[in-house]
């Protein structure tokens, strides 16, 4: 029965018949929670049709159960272009490129930003149509054309996966573009006069704060990294400064429990918490008042209460993908601090249910 779902959907898919694709898919969320092909259909269908939140939060979900697949990637960048954020469509099409250097999408986008299209002119771009060249390619009509696609995909990612682990197990991608991002030589002075700014820094301090974040990027330790960044943001950095901020962070990245590196507790980020902004945890508590939604299951995660000893705080998560919770479940939350309206919330990366739950 879930391979005949499917199967329907990715023949909907080839007919380019998206709003039935999202028909047959979308009751059957949970079913599918861990299949990449139903969220990847599901979301790029969604893209095709306009809705842009339930695109990024499927699409979002695939790159999370297939993190190096480019057709999410240039999914989740197509959103972030329409809706202009153009740091966040540049982060994706730089990762697209560091796993396939030749991907003509990722080039053209890049090409297009480098223009410096004004926002008009970028609406402009977007309301005639011409975005979908920004789009993951489709694929062939026909049933033969997307079995060959298929096979001769499976091929060349076993061989880029087998030679990667077999020989190159080590290696460490760089990050292309950092070194390159630099304070303007010209400025007369590295600081504005003012108040109302959350840190004062002196121009050696501002100075420090930018050399320390692209440090911390080019070693992967992208939370101490956002921290400086917030840092200047926050300043009475000098405005080019921040701008050359911005882009730093917009070389960030989402990691998954393996990877997180400097994760902050609670209680730090409780102390200052506009700092933390952006940064990823790790987060362990209890689930209260879960609401499934049609996009999104939303809870407030009681910090520290997992073991019942101690509540540090109550933080909102929300989740984009499905998820069998319970309402005081124990579970360890991966996500993104959000600050807004001046409280601490979380976006889920990934979860785990806590032993016993």
């Amino acid at each position: 029965m879930k391979g005949k779902g499917l199967g329907e959907a990715r023949r909907l898919f080839r007919a380019r018949k998206f709003p039935d694709v999202i028909r047959v898919l979308e009751p059957e969320v949970f079913r599918y929670r861990e299949s990449f092909d139903y969220f990847s259909l599901l979301g790029s269908s969604c893209l095709h049709t306009g809705d842009l939140g339930g695109a990024f939060s499927y699409l979002s979900r695939a790159r999370h159960l297939s993190p190096d697949n480019v057709g999410a990637l240039l999914g989740i960048a197509a959103i972030h272009f329409r809706r202009h954020e153009t740091e966040d469509a540049i982060k994706r099409w730089l990762e697209v490129l560091e796993l396939d250097p030749g991907n003509k999408v990722a080039r053209r986008g890049m090409d297009l930003l480098r223009r410096g299209l004004s926002q008009e002119k970028l609406q402009e771009f977007i309301d005639s149509g011409k975005v979908r060249i920004l789009y993951p390619p489709l694929p062939p009509r026909g049933r033969l054309g997307l079995v060959a696609l298929v096979v001769l995909g499976a091929l060349a990612l076993g061989a880029a996966g087998y030679l990667g682990v077999r020989f190159y197990p080590q290696r460490v991608p760089e990050r292309p573009g950092i070194a390159g991002i630099e304070i303007p030589g010209d400025l007369p002075r590295l600081t504005d006069t003012g108040s109302g700014f959350t840190y004062m820094l002196t121009e050696s301090d501002v100075r420090t704060a930018f050399n320390r974040a692209k440090g911390f990027l080019l070693a992967y330790r992208d939370n101490m990294a956002t921290v400086e960044i917030n840092r200047i943001l926050l300043s009475n950095a000098a405005l080019p400064v921040k701008e050359r901020a911005r882009m730093l962070k917009g070389f960030v990245t989402q990691p998954d429990f393996l990877t997180l590196k400097d994760s902050f507790p609670y209680t730090t980020v409780a102390a200052e918490p506009a700092l933390y902004d952006g940064c990823s945890v790790n987060w362990r508590g209890k689930i209260a008042n879960l609401t499934v939604g049609k996009n999104a299951i939303t809870f407030d995660l009681l910090v520290g209460y997992d073991r019942e000893r101690e509540l540090q705080g109550i933080v909102p998560v929300s989740l984009g993908f499905a998820a069998d919770l319970a309402n005081g479940g124990g579970i360890e939350v991966l996500g993104q601090i959000a600050f807004q309206a001046r409280r601490i919330g979380l976006t889920a990366i990934s979860i785990h249910k806590l032993a016993g739950n």
